[in-house]
């Protein structure tokens, strides 16, 4: 039987739980129990029967989390067809915003929403107006898709963002521009400053609302250092843009760690691989013990509400008159009218009976137990109104 993530969570994190509840916070909570509670009796789910054999099956419902390592895998098919979908007819770009060392425990503050807002702020903010400069672009109206990511492979907490910009635009007279040349987009050394600017006015600026409002913000000693180092903004070309679309869609609505790279698990420890990018992609076995791994998992929770993945400018869906424009002008061609297919609606998901093979067909639908104990409880008893 094959290894999976969600059995190693199983496994370790009741014990997590109980020795660090006080440590964790609501959203991994919320995590903790969806991930315990997934495609169980807990969620409801409907009963199939197969009509020849007269064989009866449960099938329980998903939790449908964010962290779920089991979830996910329609919403991630889906999202890449919808992205490809959407790109126009020039170079596209990968520019990784990644934060330094020594602001990476910002994070586990208590405004730790905050701190991912003004990561996105920062980095949208500098990339926009890089591409808004006439010395490059030249493009006031641009358009971009920014992936979070918080993982590296070892698990360990690493904070980068990930944007998919298309190398096009409209500039201030209404023009579709694109870039001259395919390898080159903006400098990397002036986004670096202008990144690290926009993030160190930012935080200021937070600090000091949250000082007015009164609700104190209690993060860490920041070494004065760290805004006179060399941020590490990488950009790259890729083409057309589909590589790095199918790249980025595995994890949009994944999680820091698939099955295939589980190695083992015990009654103590977990193993896994990860790729040592020191030795040129090595294979390397990393062995934690269960609670540890469950610890470093639960790191890379998002503050409930947060985004991890946003489209700006004409890669907003809200902007698809813009986007079509740009890819009309960029040689990408478009379906209208009497030429544009109609995709052919979905067929309806069958199950195979386990033993004959037949379709099964859905006998009666299971409430979620929330929802059964919502049922069964006693009306609220009605008070009598006194005669006087």
């Amino acid at each position: 039987m094959a290894l999976t993530v969600i059995d190693a969570l199983r496994r370790f994190l009741p014990t997590h739980r109980r020795n660090h509840h006080h440590a964790m916070n609501p959203a991994q909570r919320r995590a903790t129990w969806a991930i315990t509670h997934c495609r169980t009796a807990e969620m409801g789910g409907h009963l199939h029967v197969c009509a020849p054999c007269l064989t009866r099956q449960f099938h329980f419902h998903s939790c449908n989390h964010r962290s779920c390592p089991q979830c996910g895998k329609d919403a991630t098919v889906q999202w890449i067809e919808r992205e490809l979908g959407k790109r126009v007819g020039a170079p596209y770009f990968m520019v990784t915003f990644t934060l330094p060392e020594e602001l990476r425990s910002l994070f586990f503050t208590n405004h730790a929403k905050d701190i991912y807002q003004l990561f996105f702020h920062a980095a949208s903010s500098a990339l926009s107006d890089c591409l808004a400069n006439p010395r490059w672009l030249g493009a006031k109206h641009s358009g971009f898709t920014m992936v979070l990511h918080t993982w590296n492979q070892r698990l360990h907490f690493h904070p980068h963002i990930h944007c998919i910009v298309p190398g096009a635009g409209i500039d201030r007279n209404g023009r579709v521009v694109t870039v001259k040349n395919a390898n080159f987009l903006v400098p990397q050394p002036a986004l670096r400053r202008v990144f690290r600017a926009r993030f160190r006015d930012r935080l200021a600026a937070l600090e000091e609302q949250q000082s007015r409002e009164a609700k104190p913000f209690t993060r860490p000693t920041i070494p004065s250092t760290v805004w006179a180092k060399d941020w590490g903004v990488d950009l790259r070309p890729f083409g057309s843009g589909e590589n790095i679309i199918k790249y980025l869609g595995r994890y949009v609505t994944r999680t820091a760690i698939g099955d295939a790279r589980m190695v083992s698990i015990t009654d103590t420890h977990v193993s896994f691989r990860w790729k040592n990018r020191a030795r040129g992609d090595e294979q390397t076995i990393e062995m934690l013990e269960g609670d540890e791994f469950v610890a470093r998992y639960l790191r890379h929770v998002l503050p409930r509400g947060l985004r991890a993945v946003r489209h700006y400018g004409f890669c907003h869906s809200a902007a698809k008159a813009k986007r079509e424009r740009i890819a009309f002008h960029t040689g990408r061609p478009l379906l209208i009218g009497a030429l544009e297919t109609i995709t052919p609606p979905k067929p309806p998901h069958t199950i195979a009976c386990p033993c004959c093979g037949e379709p099964m067909t859905k006998l009666l639908r299971l409430l979620p137990a929330w929802k059964q104990n919502r049922l069964t409880r006693a009306p609220p008893a009605v008070k009598k109104r006194n005669s006087a």
